[in-house]
């Protein structure tokens, strides 16, 4: 083993505070990159503040009534069978009257 020479050991030491020093670069950066919008945030003090105004829902919208949504889906469930509905031959039509009560 050779040991270490004074250059060798000075050489080493340069590069390990060159390679570990911060250079600070000094560049503009463009106004692209800085946020214009501002959020604001807020917070209530008590449990109870929280709790009522936590589900609060907005002026313009309101919650379907589940019955309405019901009935809507059957109107418009009862348009597409009639609009995409077509009618079958005469004589298909006396047999099912003829034999109406024993296809039941």
């Amino acid at each position: 083993m050779s040991p270490i020479s004074n250059s060798t050991l000075t050489n080493l030491i340069l590069m390990a505070t060159i390679s570990t020093s911060v250079v600070s670069l000094s560049y503009d950066s463009p106004d692209s990159l800085i946020p214009k919008y501002q959020a604001t945030y807020t917070h209530m003090k008590s449990i109870a503040e929280w709790k009522d105004n936590a589900f609060n829902t907005l002026p313009d919208y309101s919650l379907p009534n589940e019955e309405q949504v019901k009935i809507q889906t059957i109107v418009g469930f009862s348009h597409l069978v009639i609009a995409n509905s077509t009618d079958i031959d005469s004589e298909y039509v006396d047999i099912v009257n003829e034999n109406f009560w024993d296809l039941i």
